[in-house]
């Protein structure tokens, strides 16, 4: 759902920036605010986090006739991290493909932004936390897990759909039935990861292998790295569900060029297709491990009193 240059008007690339900035703003006060006693250990997880969905992200599957998806990672963020966290490092995640291997255009990034790590990931934490207060049961917290995958993929594409409206490229009503049909088949396969990746993480046997990583960065890195470098070079160069929806109701020409140091997440220079796959997405994990660390022991830091 990476929106490519030229699908927003300049106008609607400021406004999905600033609103994304304001957003951005207000989670790192919130972590500001809050206590957190083990600041290493939030920013280690949100290390963790970001690399393994950075590498999912890598992983296209086909999911129709002509079209494949892939994890967004928001609710996993959200749901990991908690909302604030999650989006901040989800943002680290898309500023990382923006930059360095040209998945979303630099003008639209404000917009994919706003999409995939504010709306998506603020609307699976509610999601979750709708169904945990109306539900009880032992099924009710895999019932807000799936309905936090599978709503946050939705959020997502309604907000993209009224940001290529606005630019006048296509009629809302055409747009948003053509995303949200495409998209509800990828949010199915993001409610089913989510609940998988979850379970993985609260299991026992997962828990005594990556002990002596619980507070390191290095743990999370070496899991996705993995990840990458099994299971990348299989991914579907079917196009993505946003850009199904672009050849269909006929405005995918209107895309723009991006500059990127490792286009089509590829190394430059390798005859190997696989193994130059293989080394950009390792660059990108360590890319989003370091950036999300960084980020998240600064989210904390406290202006000193005197």
């Amino acid at each position: 759902m990476h929106i490519p240059n030229g699908y927003l008007t300049d106008p609607v690339c400021a406004a999905s920036t600033a609103a994304s900035l304001a957003a951005l703003g207000i989670g790192l006060a919130k972590l500001r605010k809050a206590h957190d006693e083990a600041p290493h250990h939030s920013a280690a997880l949100m290390a963790a986090t970001g690399a393994g969905i950075f590498a999912a992200q890598m992983l296209n599957v086909p999911v129709a006739s002509g079209t494949s998806g892939h994890l967004i990672g928001a609710a996993l963020a959200a749901l990991v991290l908690g909302p604030w966290r999650g989006m901040l490092t989800m943002t680290v995640v898309l500023c990382v493909q923006c930059f360095v291997f040209g998945d979303g255009g630099i003008t639209a990034l404000g917009a994919n932004v706003l999409n995939m790590a504010v709306v998506a990931t603020l609307a699976a934490s509610a999601i979750n936390a709708a169904v945990v207060a109306r539900l009880a049961g032992p099924s009710s917290r895999m019932l807000a897990v799936a309905a936090a995958g599978f709503g946050s993929v939705l959020a997502a594409a309604v907000m993209c759909s009224l940001e290529l409206a606005a630019s006048g490229h296509v009629q809302l009503l055409p747009v948003l039935s053509a995303m949200l049909s495409t998209h509800a088949l990828i949010g199915i396969g993001e409610a089913a990861i989510t609940l998988a990746a979850l379970a993985c993480l609260e299991s026992g046997m997962l828990g005594r292998a990556t002990a002596k990583f619980e507070h390191s960065t290095l743990g999370g890195a070496l899991v996705a790295a993995c990840l990458v470098a099994a299971f990348a070079p299989f991914a579907s160069q079917l196009p993505d569900g946003l850009e199904r929806v672009a050849v269909d109701l006929q405005f995918a020409s209107a895309a723009g060029d991006s500059w990127s140091l490792l286009p089509e997440y590829a190394a430059p220079g390798v005859a190997w297709p696989a193994l130059a796959v293989v080394l950009a997405g390792v660059v990108g994990v360590a890319l989003v491990s370091a950036s999300s660390y960084l980020l998240g022991q600064r989210a904390v830091a406290r202006v000193r009193t005197h």
